[in-house]
């Protein structure tokens, strides 16, 4: 029986393999383990603060709040789910049982199918609040918010289970390009909408500088969440391109799937940051937070 090994026929390049093998799926499990963490805790406070705010929360948090539980099933399940099978299959270390993989797979489809639908709704969201500033507040009622919230998660739900029983293995891909392509294209009508609004804006009298004010809320609100997709797309795009173009038969597919993993981990843990990078509201919130938790322990 051949060697299993793709590498078996020169003793110092099997060698050389699989010293960067090992250090490869090291480096990616390590950055993973680091990635969950950070992951976990950011959007564990996006969702603390929203809760313990949630009698004012206003429908774009409240749909801040359903990408920051998506990203955080990523961050807490997902990623390190990866990281063991990096330490059971990519260093052989032991055996993943088939369930796990089933599961892990299934969750990792529902999440990204979920995070475009989440994203998707955002844009519908600041697309309202920018085109109908004095209809929004009745558009976009708490409880059509909690509804269009749980329909991303049915999405993701569907897909996983069509994707998962039904082996319609490119259905994710069609449903996240189709989406990204239409969210693309809300924010890019609210951009050139918020051009001309900023124009009437520089030439509004004292009256109206509340209303000017609001605007302006609203576009960097928009801006924030266009860098965020920005950033999803980043993460994503790759991963797209590795499972189209590489064969599993490949001797590199495990170490650059291992990294692609950690690409979209990183897409999840990045999106906390950059709320607190954007908002001075939000960061005023975790410093109050903080503050309210720290006379609690010294108590």
């Amino acid at each position: 029986m051949a060697p299993s090994n793709p590498y078996h026929g020169n003793t110092t390049d099997h060698s050389m393999t699989a010293n960067i093998d090992l250090a490869s799926a090291i480096s990616a499990a390590t950055i993973n383990i680091l990635l969950s963490i950070l992951g976990t805790l950011g959007n564990l406070l996006v969702l603390i603060i929203i809760f313990f705010n949630i009698r004012r929360a206003s429908a774009s948090n409240l749909l801040l709040a359903n990408l920051a539980a998506i990203d955080l099933l990523c961050t807490f399940y997902v990623a390190p789910g990866a990281t063991y099978k990096i330490f059971c299959i990519g260093m052989a270390l032991c055996h993943v049982p088939e369930n796990f993989l089933l599961a892990q797979r299934a969750i990792a489809q529902f999440v990204v199918a979920a995070a475009v639908s989440s994203l998707f709704a955002i844009a519908v969201d600041r697309f309202i609040a920018i085109s109908f500033p004095f209809k929004y507040t009745s558009i976009m009622t708490k409880r059509r918010t909690l509804f269009y919230s749980f329909l991303t998660w049915m999405t993701g739900a569907v897909i996983s289970f069509v994707f998962m029983y039904f082996k319609f293995f490119y259905l994710q891909s069609a449903y996240c390009i189709l989406l990204i392509l239409v969210t693309t294209s809300l924010y890019i009508h609210i951009f050139v909408f918020a051009l001309k609004k900023a124009r009437q804006i520089a030439a509004l009298q004292v009256s109206n500088v509340k209303r000017g004010t609001n605007f302006l809320h609203e576009r960097k609100s928009a801006k924030t969440m266009a860098i965020i997709l920005g950033v999803f797309i980043a993460a994503w795009v790759p991963s797209v391109a590795f499972y189209a173009v590489v064969s599993p038969s490949d001797p590199r597919y495990l170490i650059i799937k291992n990294w692609i993993t950690v690409t979209y981990f990183l897409n999840a843990t990045l999106n906390p940051f950059i709320y607190g990078v954007r908002s001075r509201n939000f960061r005023k919130r975790v410093k109050l937070l903080v503050k309210s938790s720290v006379m609690r322990f010294s108590l």
